[in-house]
């Protein structure tokens, strides 16, 4: 007797602690449910056709197995089979949740600006005694004789912090001749510029060296010219910096290009602007290079553009180095039809490129992307060999293989080298549209050309190579974007 009480105690401990194991799974099983269904209706991505019929199975699911698994009694391999599917489901859901994560993080990420910032170097010879700012307080400090707004207000920070006073020059190449000639023992110069001098003379990096930066905060406004981007036509600038690593490092703009996106009749249209035409800065009230207007921020050079083709720029993206070579190697490399065969220059690594199918990893599609010393007309056939880069990309990422198979290797390797003000609205939005008939995309391409010029650039002070513009093929290409935006579906 004892033994029988003893055998039905142990089955009785036994089923309750099954009980309490499948009810635990019930209970983790719609917690998380939950919370996944809460992660899919705030990111907001899926179709609706996709959306509400997952959602109701999800809903039919929960109200079939839960009951079963949270209830005392009810038959053992019924019980058994609903907490196994259960536990499927809790993978499910927790792989899911992971990539509904991911994707916040990305737009998180690359959505967050902390607006323009210019900098100004305070400079003094490489082998200078001073070191450190505070030696030159009550020195005498060569500067620049500009009316700049951002400048006059970096001088004045420098001047509260060091009593410093101010000797001005007029031609940047005397107030840098006066600081290697010891005639100062300091200037004070804006980053801009003194990036642009080591572009034209390579021996002043090694000749100087910088020893307080004063950083002022630019108050220029964002493109803020957003449209329902389902319905209408927009315009993004993209601007690719010529550097690696943290994209919001102020550089140039070497890469210029306006992608125009009609998502009625599904055409996009991609125009090179060349890094050297000769432009208005907005903000200066001066004359420069394209690529320079990216020293003085993104909002310079949309600006820059904006004044140049007479259109609207809608939003912009900022992309560098690091970009193009992960995004690539992420998505398993591109494939290009070029054009011609050459081999590049001046790179850490040569690349040889064959005329016809060429498949790039990441490094040689940047290589590709860069080279201009296998061509007379350098930057013009470079612009064209961007547009052929960006469209294999494109065409890459668009096909439905491609974003699921590396969804989260794409993220990650894009976000901390992309900063755009397009909202995460929009994202999803167009994100959305695309799943939801995955529908094919024209891709059109066109660059500007020009002629080469010589006059005075703001960034350097002085007299440089330009390219002059074709005005007949800005008006054309002008045109061509307009075209494509006022475009109806047939």
């Amino acid at each position: 007797m004892r033994s029988d009480r003893k055998r039905k105690q142990q089955q009785y401990e036994q089923k309750m602690k099954k009980n309490r194991f499948s009810r635990a799974i019930s209970i983790i099983y719609t917690l998380l449910a939950a919370c996944f269904v809460g992660l899919l209706l705030w990111l907001n991505v899926l179709p609706a056709k996709y959306l509400y019929p997952l959602i109701g199975v999800l809903a039919v699911i929960t109200l079939l197995i839960v009951p079963i698994m949270y209830s005392k009694n009810g038959k053992k391999t019924r019980k058994r089979i609903t907490t196994v599917f259960a536990i499927l489901m809790i993978i499910v859901f927790g792989v899911g949740s992971y990539y509904m994560g991911a994707t916040m993080g990305f737009f998180n990420e690359i959505t967050k600006s902390e607006g323009s910032r210019e900098d100004f170097y305070l400079v003094v010879k490489a082998d200078s005694q001073y070191e450190k700012a505070e030696d030159l307080s009550g020195k005498t400090i060569g500067t620049h004789a500009t009316a700049d707004k951002n400048y006059t207000e970096a001088k004045n920070e420098l001047k509260s912090e060091l009593s410093a006073k101010y000797e001005y020059v007029e031609e940047i190449p005397d107030f840098l001749n006066g600081l290697l000639e010891n005639k100062q023992p300091a200037i004070f110069i804006s980053a801009a510029t003194y990036s642009s001098m080591k572009e034209v003379d390579s021996t002043l990096e090694e000749d100087t060296k910088i020893i307080h930066t004063i950083s002022i905060k630019v108050n220029a406004s964002a493109t803020k010219k957003h449209v329902d981007v389902t319905k209408e036509s927009f315009n993004v600038f993209i601007s690719g910096l010529d550097t690696t690593g943290d994209i919001g490092t102020v550089s140039r703009s070497d890469v210029n290009m306006i992608v125009t996106v009609n998502p009625n009749t599904k055409e996009i249209l991609i125009t090179s602007v060349p890094r050297d035409y000769y432009v208005n800065l907005p903000s200066k009230g001066a004359k420069d290079k394209l690529t320079h207007s990216g020293l003085y921020g993104i909002e310079e050079t949309v600006g820059a553009i904006e004044d140049l083709m007479g259109i609207e720029i809608n939003y912009y993206a900022k992309v560098n180095y690091s970009t193009i070579t992960k995004l690539v190697d992420a998505i398993g490399g591109i494939d290009i039809d070029s054009p011609y065969g050459f081999s590049t220059h001046g790179m850490t690594e040569k690349y040889t490129f064959s005329k016809g199918q060429n498949h790039l990893n990441g490094s040689m599609a940047l290589a590709y992307s860069r080279e201009r010393k296998s061509w007379s007309d350098g930057d013009m056939r470079r612009n064209e060999n961007q547009q052929l880069i960006m469209e294999a990309i494109m065409n890459k990422c668009l096909r439905s293989s491609t974003i699921l198979g590396d969804y989260t290797s794409i993220l990650n390797a894009i976000k901390t080298n992309l900063e755009t003000d397009m909202s995460r609205k929009d994202m999803t939005s167009l994100i959305k549209m695309q799943l939801k008939s995955m529908p094919s995309w024209t891709i059109e391409k066109q660059a500007l050309k020009g002629k080469p010029g010589y006059d005075m650039c703001y960034a350097l002070g002085f007299n440089a190579s330009i390219v002059l513009h074709d005005e007949v093929l800005m008006a054309e290409a002008a045109d061509r974007i307009t075209q494509v935006k006022e475009a109806k579906e047939e």
